[in-house]
């Protein structure tokens, strides 16, 4: 039997990904390492990766959809193409408060503005104009964050103090769909790396400075309560996702951590970024991980259960309640933007 095989998909890094395939090549453990190649790809093709680990398919479709047809050939990968594809930011403060982890009070925003071929008629179902000042009650008060629902690396983030500023800055997000997010006044802020939904390393995370200089090499910075509440935290929501390759920030307010920013599914792992401490530690323990699936010693904590979607159960619809009420015959006033005196 011929040797397992890990490929992997990756964008603009240049010092991660040689890191990774090295150290898992040097290794010898009956598993190699390799950059994938792809000129197409053909329905329900075979795969021939045990394991890729994906670094880019956010941003190029087409990896996308090759990793669909590798799952459904039997490949595992990191991660979960299904759920990346069907995960947000907003859906993840929902899945936290769900879990009972502390998370900032978050409103998702109906978008500024549209597309062509957007009218009127479809947005009927808006309420105009936004209420802006019950969502900034609901937040406790500025100051708030403005971000979007999908997106990362800090990328149309604004931190505000006042509703006029608020205004400016929605005016600014297009079609962009934006959420409101109560801020956290923080004593400590910390960045964990979660590999395999087993190992994390929590690390102080400079969130305000450039992103050369924020990760921190500091023992001592959380205290052994502290560190053991964001390890838990940042397991369960990785499981709950479904992430073998996660980042989860926790701003820290009186000992107590709130998770901040979790659906990172394909962080940052440059060497100039992590520092060459957590550089080295990301490298061994995912090839750690992946060699390990890639030989089948490692147990997945969820299953691609294809089964159910090719032979599907019959499911009983419970009929609907006699006397259903009718629609209002009252339209709300229709927008396809939504301006800021309001």
């Amino acid at each position: 039997m011929g040797a397992k095989k890990i490929g992997i998909l990756v964008g603009n890094e240049w010092s991660w990904p040689p890191a990774f395939i090295e150290e898992v090549n040097r290794r010898n453990a009956g598993v190699v390492a390799e950059f994938i190649k792809l000129g197409g790809t053909r329905m329900a093709e075979p795969c021939d990766y045990d394991v890729i680990v994906d670094r880019i398919s956010h941003a190029i479709p087409y990896y996308r959809a090759f990793l669909k047809n590798a799952v459904l050939a039997g490949a595992t990968v990191i991660n979960n193409p299904f759920w990346w594809s069907a995960d947000d930011k907003f859906f993840g403060a929902s899945l936290a408060t769900r879990l009972g982890i502390k998370h900032p009070r978050t409103i998702a925003l109906p978008s500024h503005s549209y597309t062509e071929g957007v009218t009127n008629g479809s947005l009927r179902n808006l309420e105009y104009p936004i209420p802006w000042q019950t969502h900034i009650e609901y937040l406790g008060g500025f100051p708030v964050i403005l971000k979007p629902v999908w997106g990362g690396g800090l990328r149309n983030v604004y931190r505000l103090d006042a509703i006029e500023e608020l205004w400016r800055a929605y005016n600014e997000t297009g079609a962009e769909c934006m959420m409101l997010q109560e801020y956290i006044h923080w004593d400590k802020y910390v960045r964990c790396i979660v590999i395999g939904q087993s190992q994390v390393a929590a690390i102080r995370f400079e969130a305000d400075a450039n992103w050369s200089i924020r990760y921190t090499l500091d023992e001592d910075y959380l205290s052994p309560i502290e560190t053991a509440l964001v390890t838990k935290a940042a397991l369960k929501i990785s499981r709950a996702l479904g992430y073998d390759m996660n980042t989860v920030e926790f701003a820290i307010k009186d000992g107590e951590p709130y998770a901040i920013d979790f659906s990172n599914p394909a962080p940052d792992f440059e060497v100039n970024t992590l520092t060459p401490h957590y550089f080295d530690w990301v490298v061994k323990t995912m090839a750690d991980f992946t060699i390990a699936l890639a030989r089948g010693e490692h147990t997945r904590l969820v299953d691609y259960r294809w089964s159910a979607l090719l032979n599907p159960t019959t499911v009983n619809e419970t009929p609907a309640a006699n006397g259903a009420g009718t629609a209002s015959s009252q339209a709300p006033t229709n927008h396809r933007t939504h301006s800021n005196e309001q």
